[in-house]
């Protein structure tokens, strides 16, 4: 990585100021410290300051993970066949509306399967990368790369409370980034490309590029790994990503998956496409931290059983044909109850690939991410989807007494099963009541916003315009405001406001999307004019301010540049932390593909 990604992605707060000065220095010291958000400094990296003790962060939390402790699911994200995000995704299951059709305008042959729209599209200026050479990556990765920011964002999970997630030795941004992909169409479709007389870059091979560039971009420290079991990859990764957590080896973990047809052989009838992620922390933790727990892993397990096979190998007989061969998958099944706890006669459903095949097809790697969202979606609603003995959508009933309960498996095609235990997760009682004030209409707050540029501003504003105006529920103002502050990354174009209601909020939201600014934009430089960022006091005026309530006066300092570590504000003002679902950032795509757009497969 050369100075000027370095100091681009530092800009555009995908690395805090510690990372980027030791990449640029060459020492590792400086990953042990963090400042919160990446600081805007025209070109030069201010001196960083030490990042609270590890030790604060246990006390919060526990003692740290157990080789039993519970996993919570805190964010997620997600893009298959019809449904461009998870709330689509959703209505499609409680319909039990399939995604058949024939492939997309621009891809040759006419197999019916399930597809993408537009995976040619890509915004490689929202993550600092130059154009020509995110046209070399695999549409695959560069789907993940938005997906998986998409499922930091909806833990609230790309700013200061990034930086917060160290690891035993300090380390800050301690995410580990467990993947799978399916094809390797893309090099395919470059070599055709390729002659002597006209020799051409080609992309990367291998998968391992998909979890180490998205670690990379974002600043992430904990284990960055790709695996490949065909159909059960995606849950053979959570399963190494739950034991990561539980060893200690990172504070939190994102699980996920992408497949896209890019080749005509790899196209089939039944065939299909998608990407998914999952955000996983260790359950004390995610309750300390504020999060919003979706469901919690009870226990995992994974093992070989070859289909159609006699148990047989070196040193090992066979087992009679007709005696007690057990169905693939049953022993892995019975590993996982009893990793979780649990008996089978308490899990209401089972989420496997034939429950989402008529959503996406034979999705290799990514079918189990869609069984394993569609099972997620079901225990945080509290709804049943149509399956087998269900023709349409129904409430899930019981869960007062004891929490409901799904499994999700999948067999690879090679022969490794793998089998995830999931829980409805039940707050104790009173849980969440310590978490400070509301923040209700008529109380003054102050609203945030970054994006890279001006235009992402814009988009990303109309976005929760639009929210707000929409019909569904909205959160209260102070909640909406303080998730913001602290779970989104400060980057170079800033709006902000402070405003006494949503519907004040959403006014001056159109207006600003509707007229483009002003904003604050620090990409020429000169953030932070008068270096307040270096000075220590700095920390303790701005927390007079936001005692005293001057909204105003924080509002034009963090628009002039200044990092501000909201977390700590809000403590001092007796305020919990909190995550709550908000739409994610706008990205604005553009075709990128090897060739143009006259060249794709």
């Amino acid at each position: 990585m050369d100075e000027k990604e370095v100091l681009t992605r530092f800009k555009n707060g995908h690395l805090d100021r510690a990372q980027a000065a030791a990449l640029l220095t060459g020492t590792g010291a400086g990953a042990r410290t963090a400042t919160g958000t990446a600081a805007r400094s025209g070109g030069t990296v201010p001196v960083p300051v030490a990042f609270p003790r590890p030790d604060t962060v246990r006390e919060r939390a526990g003692e740290g993970p157990s080789a039993t402790e519970r996993i919570a699911v805190v964010g997620m994200a997600g893009r298959y066949p019809g449904a461009p995000d998870l709330a689509s995704f959703w209505r499609q299951a409680r319909e039990g509306r399939g995604s058949a059709g024939a492939p997309p305008s621009g891809r040759p042959g006419d197999e019916r399967g399930h597809y993408l729209e537009r995976v040619q599209d890509f915004d490689a200026g929202f993550f600092g990368i130059d154009v020509s050479e995110a046209a070399l990556i695999d549409p695959q990765e560069r789907l993940f790369l938005e997906t998986a920011w998409e499922a930091l964002e909806d833990a609230g999970c790309t700013g200061g409370r990034l930086d917060a997630l160290t690891a035993a030795d300090g380390t800050a941004r301690s995410v580990g980034v467990f993947t799978c992909a399916g094809t390797g169409d893309y090099a395919l479709l470059a070599a055709r490309t390729w002659t002597r007389e006209r020799p051409v870059r080609l992309p990367r091979g291998g998968h391992w590029s998909l979890p180490n560039r998205f670690s990379a971009l974002a600043g992430l420290t904990g284990p960055s790994q790709s695996v490949d079991t065909a159909e059960s990859s995606v849950l053979v990764a959570l399963h190494l990503a739950a034991a990561a957590l539980r060893a200690g080896e990172c504070a939190a973990a994102l699980v996920g998956g992408v497949q896209l047809l890019l080749h005509p052989s790899s196209r089939r009838t039944g065939a299909g496409e998608g990407v998914g992620a999952l955000l996983l922390k260790p359950l004390a933790r995610a309750l300390a931290d504020g999060d919003t727990v979706h469901c919690v892993i009870r226990g995992s397990a994974v093992g070989h059983t070859a289909p159609g096979l006699p148990s047989a190998g070196p040193g090992r007989g066979s087992r009679a044909a007709g005696g007690d061969e057990e169905a693939p998958g049953q022993r892995v099944l019975g590993a996982a109850l009893r990793a979780a706890a649990v008996d089978a006669s308490t899990v209401a459903v089972r989420e496997d690939t034939d429950s989402v095949r008529a959503f996406v097809g034979e999705a290799g790697a990514v079918t189990a991410a869609a069984a394993l969202t569609r099972a997620v979606l079901q225990l945080s609603h509290r709804v049943l989807v149509p399956g087998p003995g269900r023709a349409e959508a129904q409430a899930w009933e019981g869960g007062e007494q004891a929490p409901r309960r799904a499994s999700v498996g999948a067999h690879g095609a090679g022969g490794c099963a793998a089998h995830v235990i999931l829980e409805e997760y039940l707050p104790a009682a009173g849980a969440g009541e310590a978490a400070g004030p509301a923040g209700a209409d008529g109380a003054a707050e102050l609203f945030v916003l970054s994006a890279p540029t001006p235009a992402h501003l814009v988009a990303t504003a109309r976005r929760f315009a639009e929210l707000l105006r929409g019909a569904g529920p909205v959160p209260e103002l102070g909640v909406l405001a303080r998730a913001l502050r602290t779970g989104r990354a400060a980057m170079d174009c800033r709006f902000a406001a402070v405003v006494a209601g949503t519907d004040e909020l959403a006014e001056v939201l159109e207006r600003f999307a509707a007229e483009g600014g002003p904003c604050a934009d620090l990409r020429g430089g000169g953030a932070d004019p008068l270096g307040m960022g270096a000075v220590p006091e700095t920390a303790d005026y701005l927390a007079a301010l936001w005692r005293a309530g001057h909204l105003h006066q924080v509002r034009s300092l963090w628009l002039s540049g200044l990092d501000v570590d909201w977390a700590a504000l809000e403590r001092a003002h007796g305020a919990g932390a909190v995550a709550v679902p908000l739409p994610a950032s706008a990205f604005l795509r553009t075709p990128l593909w090897l060739g143009g757009e006259e060249e794709r497969a």
